[in-house]
């Protein structure tokens, strides 16, 4: 195998021939030791740089970790606070259904009392109006007595309370005598 050839020249001075290329060769020496220098330097701050993100990181990781174990313990105190008003509601929705099935037989078990009695009257019986806004003042006032929220002092009580509606019968001949006072006002009045 030929890896190259050349062709030497007898030179009249070899020592400065000798001298140039030893201060070629020093300078080229020079040059890589500085580029080699500038390189580790590099190297250096850029491991540097890299311990300080990789420390950074660690600390980001376990601020996410406490982060996300606070959230998750928040999380479960809201789902097991949202359970138990379902439950609670549950179990009002029951109670309401019973009451309501209560309030329907009641009012069934008097309306037969009355018919095998053969007298219903007016002002002792309830209107359908009547025992709707009961079983509605029913449901709607057992889950705010229970309701931490609304029985608290703060809280206002919204409930519509059940008034009771007077039948007033008025005596015949009324209207007319009602409709000639009008008339008589206004010829007074012109």
């Amino acid at each position: 195998f030929r890896l190259g050839s050349l062709k030497l020249q007898k030179v009249s001075r070899p020592a400065e021939v000798v001298k140039e290329l030893i201060g070629y060769c020093l300078d080229c020496l020079g040059r890589l030791q500085a580029k080699n220098e500038h390189l580790q330097k590099e190297n250096e701050r850029l491991f540097r740089d890299w311990s300080d993100v990789e420390k950074r990181l660690e600390k980001c990781v376990e601020a996410k970790e406490e982060l996300e174990a606070d959230l998750y313990n928040r999380f479960i105190l809201v789902l097991n606070e949202k359970k138990a008003k379902i439950r609670n509601l549950q179990k009002l929705l029951g109670e309401a259904k019973e009451s309501a099935a209560d309030a329907k037989r009641t009012r069934d078990s008097i309306a037969t009392t009355q018919m095998a009695t053969g007298r219903e009257n007016d002002y002792d019986g309830s209107t359908d109006e009547e025992s709707e806004n009961l079983t509605q003042a029913s449901l709607s006032s057992e889950p705010e007595r229970r309701d931490s929220l609304l029985g608290s002092p703060g809280v206002i009580d919204t409930t519509p309370r059940r008034k009771r509606r007077q039948r007033t019968a008025k005596p015949a001949g009324t209207g007319a005598k009602m409709a000639t006072y009008e008339t008589e006002l206004s010829t007074k009045e012109k």
